[in-house]
């Protein structure tokens, strides 16, 4: 089985070195390495570009490609590596995660199995500090035992061999599709979109893997193809935490209005129901906005930010025709944004809501 793994990043290469060096250290080598970049400031696109024979000489042992796209977003990155290359197992990373040595191995070996489709593995935390104690009360408990953060995309389920798990559990930056199943099922759905065309979000790998549970079709999960994350001090903040949770309201409001649902009955039912009715909708997705346990001034926090995001979403898309046609369009291949009305003005958008004074949170781990 020939592997191409793909690293879609909105960063400049030097960024991504700890990456490439990783993957150039493992036991098993993919055939192929694809890096697409987008997103970047003219300065640094210049610059990088001009690097790309110097960094595909340098790992040459990878036989790595590189290219730049214009269209900004995750979506872009994503399918055109998959566009560019030609392995019959595509395996899609992060740009800030590093690898076991035989991380690879691990994930070829488990698609021996013919009825396999989708697998991935643990993705754990390389934190650059102390994470802060609020934030421990986000990790939870996974119907396979062990734990999850959401929010930083780290999870280790507590199984010792492979085991069959629901898709929504392979993430994406540890996430092994057949080269088929992803084109008959009709690729991934937008993600990660820069702030200013937040209106065209969806809900990216998700909406890949709830279509392979509709197919009937098998993901696994495999303990030893363990990938490390990366986490930055930047992320370990409460400001991160609800830009988090605004991002999640974006990504369930674009999956329920493309499920069929009327973005003006789902922003109507926010009046209707209890002021928590964002946190029960989304405990019940992959990206928990929080856990059970936090406290309650976090708790409200966030499922204020979820709120806004839901609305924001909801909003734009009752304003334009044509972004609900782009919500509901059959697939993605052609992942250039459209024009929209020329009058189409996005709803207000608002991540973050200002602290009150007796919102504080320690930076400090419990004793």
């Amino acid at each position: 089985m020939n592997s191409s793994v793909i690293i879609p990043t909105a960063n400049s290469l030097s960024q991504m070195e700890p990456t490439l060096v990783s993957l150039a250290a493992m036991s098993t080598r993919p055939d192929e390495v694809i890096v697409v970049q987008n997103g970047l400031s003219e300065i640094d696109r210049v610059r990088d570009l001009a690097s790309y024979p110097a960094i595909t000489k340098k790992y040459s042992e990878l036989n790595l490609m590189l290219f730049y796209d214009d269209v900004p977003g995750l979506l872009s990155g994503r399918h055109r590596g998959y566009q560019e290359s030609s392995g019959s197992l595509l395996i899609f990373v992060d740009d800030d995660v590093t690898f076991d040595r035989d991380w690879l191995a691990a994930l070829e070996a488990t698609f021996h199995d013919p009825e396999i489709v989708l697998a991935g593995g643990p993705s754990l935390p390389v934190f650059a500090a102390e994470p802060p104690a609020w934030m421990q009360s986000f990790w939870c408990d996974t119907a396979y035992g062990g734990r999850q953060m959401a929010q930083l995309s780290l999870q280790e389920l507590a199984v010792n061999e492979i085991v069959v798990i629901d898709p929504d559990l392979v993430w994406g930056l540890n996430y092994a599709i057949r080269r088929e199943t992803l084109r008959q099922r009709g690729g991934f759905h937008p993600d990660c979109v820069p702030a200013q065309w937040q209106h065209f979000q969806g809900d990216g790998e998700t909406g890949l893997s709830r279509k392979i549970v509709q197919a009937g079709e098998k993901a696994v999960y495999n303990p030893a193809a363990i990938v490390h994350h990366h986490i930055g001090t930047q992320r370990m903040t409460v400001a991160y935490f609800e830009r988090r949770s605004f991002y999640q309201g974006v990504c369930d409001s674009y999956t329920q209005i493309r499920s069929g649902n009327d973005p003006s009955e789902l922003l109507a039912s926010f009046d209707t129901e209890s002021k928590f009715w964002p946190l029960k909708i989304a405990r019940r997705l992959k990206r928990m906005v929080v856990a059970s346990r936090q406290s309650d001034s976090l708790e409200n926090l966030f499922a204020k930010a979820y709120r806004r995001g839901f609305e924001f979403h909801c909003g734009s898309v009752i304003s334009s025709p044509r972004l609900l046609q782009w919500v509901r369009r059959e697939n993605y291949f052609d992942y250039h944004y459209p024009d929209l009305e020329p009058d189409f003005s996005p709803a207000l958008r608002s991540e973050r809501h200002s602290l009150s004074p007796s919102m504080t949170f320690s930076s400090s781990r419990p004793q």
